[in-house]
């Protein structure tokens, strides 16, 4: 021991299991989507990335770190591959996903010719998923609380196999939002 020194111990700390799931209801998922669709005064790039997370459950961390062939328009119509194979983009939304990709942000300096679906500020980098988080309280969305209620609702509709090659989830977080959905789980894979 040296006089003056503080003393460092290991601490342990347990693991703490939630108690409750963050969730938005339905009609509160249903809500901002609608706002992502027609809130014109705020970003595009910000109305997609919202939309991505009510439609498909993806974490902001993979949808800040998207890039434009992820997007990919064929004679059905769009689609997105989010996991292993793509996902079709509704009709509806499809023209505002075109508007942000012929207008990305960040393109006239520090990104020009940037893949990046959402440039950042630096040169060669992906918006950060804090900045996309921030961004997303403007249009009401707790990204968290929107990824729990789109996963248990997409559980309740498709396959579990489907669902974790569209979206790229591990078998057991399927397994765990169709379990507290109260879906079938004869399907799910781990």
């Amino acid at each position: 021991l040296h006089p003056g020194r503080p003393r460092s111990r290991a601490v342990t700390v347990p693991y703490r299991t939630a108690k409750s799931i963050p969730m938005l209801t339905q009609s509160q998922r249903l809500e901002l989507v609608r706002n992502c669709l027609e809130f014109q005064q705020v970003a595009v790039s910000t109305r997609i990335a919202g939309l991505i997370s009510l439609l498909w459950a993806h974490p902001l961390v993979k949808i800040a770190a998207l890039t434009t062939d992820r997007l990919e328009r064929l004679p059905e119509g769009m689609t997105i591959k989010l996991g292993g194979n793509p996902a079709a983009v509704p009709e509806l939304v499809a023209p505002l996903f075109w508007e942000h990709l012929s207008n990305r942000g960040n393109q006239q300096t520090s990104n020009t010719g940037t893949n990046w679906l959402f440039p950042g500020f630096r040169a060669g980098q992906h918006i950060h998923h804090r900045t996309l988080g921030e961004r997303f309280l403007v249009l009401g969305i707790d990204p968290q609380r929107a990824r729990n209620a789109t996963l248990q609702d997409l559980v309740r509709q498709v396959d579990a196999r489907s669902l974790i090659d569209l979206l790229g989830y591990s078998g057991s977080i399927v397994t765990q939002h169709a379990s507290r959905a109260g879906a079938p789980m004869s399907d799910y894979v781990d």
